[in-house]
């Protein structure tokens, strides 16, 4: 992927991030999540993704994907769906995926957090998947599912998984633990998870400075 779509990528989600129908989780949390989702994108936009996947080799699909994505930039989600329908019905796998996030990104954006659920638990269960993306679906489900009220005890189950230590999303999958626990109430859990995340030296420093500010935030 170009440095530019890349970039894009980016911003484009902390814009959805911020739009008005995202719940009070947003406005409490609404910096630790952008923190959460820019570490997953970097990750996920990584030479890991496009070795795998060869995706460099493929200009043609590169180039309608380029299309795509900057047709979705202009305000019409249901063109923008539509085109991404079409695109994953003739792409290769990679580019299937991508769109598949792509197209989640923008039902969430849309207020259409239900079907961007849905769309990321397409993901996370496609079995064709390396497990790391079908991990990263279940993170971004996740976040959506905050935004709707979700059981929690349902969330922090499906986070367990990833929280394990030998899991690349695990630091990601803790902090959103930890949220949870914050945001249920449960602040002895919540700061227990945050001091375990200050305290591990191998967490990424963006995360462990959310943590501090966040168990600062936690009443004795």
């Amino acid at each position: 992927m170009s440095e530019p779509i890349q970039e894009g990528i980016m911003r484009e989600i902390e814009e959805e991030l911020r739009k008005d129908q995202f719940s009070i989780l947003w406005k409490r949390y609404g910096k630790v999540l952008i923190g959460v989702v820019f570490i997953i994108i970097s990750t996920v936009a990584s030479y890991k993704v496009w070795q795998n996947y060869d995706l460099t080799n493929r200009g043609h699909l590169g180039e309608r994907f380029a299309t795509i994505f900057e047709l979705t930039k202009k305000g019409d989600g249901e063109q923008a769906l539509n085109a991404l329908k079409i695109f994953q019905d003739e792409a290769t796998q990679g580019y299937q995926m991508l769109a598949g996030f792509r197209a989640a990104a923008l039902m969430a954006n849309g207020g259409d957090i239900v079907g961007a659920t849905a769309a990321y638990d397409k993901l996370a269960n496609d079995s064709s998947l390396d497990i790391i993306y079908r991990d990263l679906a279940i993170l971004l489900r996740t976040i959506q599912q905050l935004n709707i009220n979700q059981d929690i005890t349902s969330l922090t189950n499906s986070l367990a998984p990833l929280s394990d230590d030998k899991n690349p999303w695990r630091y990601t999958a803790r902090e959103l633990i930890a949220i949870i626990a914050k945001e249920s109430g449960n602040t002895t859990k919540a700061r227990k998870l945050f001091t375990a995340l200050i305290d591990d030296e191998t967490t990424p420093k963006g995360i462990r400075l959310r943590a501090r500010e966040l168990l600062t935030g936690i009443a004795e």
